[in-house]
């Protein structure tokens, strides 16, 4: 090299490079040792490394010992900074099909839940009966409210939940919008939960798309959160499992609110909607900020270039199992809805024990609770679908005995409402966990991670499911002469209270069973999910190995 160079420069230029190449000989040995021949070298070399000082060899055009060490330690740490950026990259693929999160994590992740789901609540429970009674809305423009705001998700759930996958931040892709989706859900929960003395169909129809619009904001990419936090089969069902028992107990909250107020000498519909809009107010925030403290939000696993809205609608149609499970899921969803929607109209106008409604409500979300450790044992060992198949068929069955049920047959009622509350429980946990494994088939195809896009397209069948439940239902029952605020002395008709049986107790287990129909050879496996987890994380590390790990 040196002779080379010779031929192509002059004497002093050639004498400097075999001086240089001489103390780079010498140099040598000590460098083996670990060891540079004076402090202030190594002190100079480990800033010009760090890259602390803009460094440069201080011996004119010699290559001094100190610059060469920079050098050679600033290649060494770029090396390691690299293996270790692609190793960690490749173990965060490779471990979230096989680790187990901190039991921490998970509980903490699973908090917001309490909050969230206390928002549900009233929307199914009490919103209804708060408007129509306590407002004096009617119940058909209620009705056309509700289903108009929720149609209206069917264009904002998914556009958000592309945002929500495609804009990253120093933050993360889920954190900031779960912040700006609180602010937002909080102002709404104010005024839709504690309106004026007075109020029309205007400030309802506002302050509802308002509230929608937030909670779609707060809850895509708070479950899209869950779904990327592990790959593994079973994790996946823990996560639902744990978040789904914070569901609940939100929800027995929520719906004891009334018992508790009465039993303090308070109660009333509107009493009950402030206590509930009090309590998210002041717990969702606190949640939020400890999740964004304690679980951290998984890098992106998936690489590549992203896709326009065609590709993405493309890749969604022909997601054969997910089109499978959204199916099966909006008909058992619509079922719980119509369930929730004239839960307090059955039991207080069929029944005629409206005193006990809220205690029927409490043991049935008290009996989703206790039955989720069961329905996580059931999914490990039978599989998921066939576990959800099974828990929908014993609830319809066990409802069909309520259309024969009349004044005096509260307790028949009470245990109608322990069995199919213990079912509860594995619709939420079990259709989430299979959700979450549907994405990765996705992530495979397009080499995209877009849970959002999923889980939001997941929240808009869930609000269409109660947005026909209360558009189609309450109209309804409008057309056959029901009044929510019949007495004693002006009791509905006949054929007004048939027609509340008929859709309370009987259109429920039908979408049931057509819902297990459709579940029932869902083709996604243990076995199926562990060959696509392992195909995803080979395409992934295949291109990780060609980039270089970046």
């Amino acid at each position: 090299m040196v002779r080379a160079f010779q031929r192509g420069a002059g004497p002093d230029q050639a004498a400097r490079l075999r001086r240089a190449v001489q103390e780079i000989v010498e140099l040598l040995p000590v460098l083996l040792r670990g060891r540079l021949r004076h402090r202030l070298d190594r002190r100079d070399a480990d800033r010009a490394a760090s890259g602390l000082t803009g460094f440069r060899p201080q011996s004119g055009s010699r290559l001094c010992p100190t610059f060469i060490w920079a050098c050679l330690k600033r290649g060494e740490a770029t090396e390691r900074v690299q293996r270790s950026r692609q190793q960690g990259r490749q173990n965060s693929v490779v471990n979230s099909s096989t680790s187990r999160l901190p039991a921490l994590q998970v509980w903490l992740y699973g908090l917001p839940a309490l909050a969230l789901t206390a928002v549900g609540v009233p929307l199914l429970l009490y919103l209804v009966p708060f408007y129509t009674v306590e407002k004096g809305i009617p119940a058909g423009e209620v009705g056309a409210i509700l289903f108009a705001v929720r149609l209206a998700d069917a264009i904002f759930d998914p556009t958000f939940g592309a945002i929500s996958d495609r804009v990253r931040t120093r933050w993360g892709r889920r954190r900031p919008w779960l912040l700006i989706g609180t602010v937002l859900l909080t102002i709404a929960i104010w005024h839709a939960f504690m309106p004026p003395e007075t109020v029309d169909w205007v400030y309802f129809l506002v302050w509802m798309t308002i509230l929608y619009a937030s909670w779609t904001m707060v809850i895509v990419p708070y479950v899209a959160w869950g779904a990327e936090l592990t790959g593994n089969f079973d994790e996946r069902t823990r996560i639902a499992g744990i978040r789904e028992i914070f569901l609940l107990v939100g929800t027995v909250l929520a719906a004891g609110v009334p018992t508790i107020l009465k039993a303090f000498g308070g109660g009333g519909q509107t009493a009950t909607m402030e206590a509930i809009g009090l309590f998210v107010i002041i717990v969702l925030p606190l949640s939020l900020a400890l999740i964004f403290w304690k679980v951290p939000e998984p890098q992106v696993i998936a690489t590549g270039h992203g896709h326009g809205w065609r590709a993405s609608v493309d890749a969604i149609r022909k997601n054969g199992p997910f089109l499978r499970l959204i199916t099966a899921f909006m008909l058992n969803a619509t079922a719980q809805a119509i369930v929730a929607t004239l839960f307090f109209f059955y039991v207080g106008f069929v029944l005629g024990d409206p005193g006990h409604g809220p205690m029927l409500l409490l043991t049935y979300f008290v009996a989703g609770i206790v039955a989720v450790p069961l329905w996580m044992r059931l999914a490990e060992r039978f599989g998921k679908h066939r576990t959800w198949a099974y828990s929908m068929i014993s609830s319809a069955a066990i409802f069909l005995i309520t259309p024969f049920l009349g004044p005096g047959d509260f307790w028949i009622f009470f245990v109608i409402s322990i069995f199919t509350g213990m079912s509860l429980g594995c619709d939420q946990i079990l259709a989430s966990s299979m959700q979450a494994d549907v994405v990765d088939i996705d992530s495979i195809r397009s080499g995209q991670q877009r849970a959002g896009l999923y889980f939001a397209i997941w929240n808009m069948v869930t609000k269409m499911a109660g947005g026909v439940a209360a558009g189609v239902t309450l109209p309804l029952l409008g057309v056959f002469g029901f009044d929510a605020k019949a007495t004693a002395d002006n009791p509905n008709p006949p054929q007004a209270l048939l027609a509340l049986v008929v859709l309370f107790a009987v259109v429920p287990p039908a979408l049931r069973f057509l819902s297990v129909k459709i579940i029932w050879n869902y083709p996604i496996t243990r076995e199926r999910h562990a060959k696509l987890r392992a195909m995803m994380e080979r395409k992934l590390a295949r291109r990780l190995a060609a980039s270089g790990g970046e």
